[in-house]
């Protein structure tokens, strides 16, 4: 496996981890409503999308890099 395709991996479950925390900060039964749950969960998608944005960023400036 490469570098690249390793990085890409570990970013991805990143913004998957992020997305279910947020799933779990919304809907828990334990903490419906509560206001510090909802910034928690409005800043793990926040941090997803900023990796997103950081993902496609280093696929543009390694695409013609040769990584093994």
């Amino acid at each position: 496996m490469s570098l690249k395709t390793l990085h890409s991996v570990i970013v991805f479950a990143a913004m998957t981890i992020a997305l279910i925390f947020a799933v779990w900060c919304f809907f828990s039964p334990d903490n419906a409503g509560s206001t510090p749950d909802q910034i928690a969960g409005v800043a793990s998608i926040v941090v997803a999308g900023g990796l997103v944005f950081y993902e496609v960023h280093y696929l543009k400036r390694t695409k013609k890099l040769i990584i093994h």
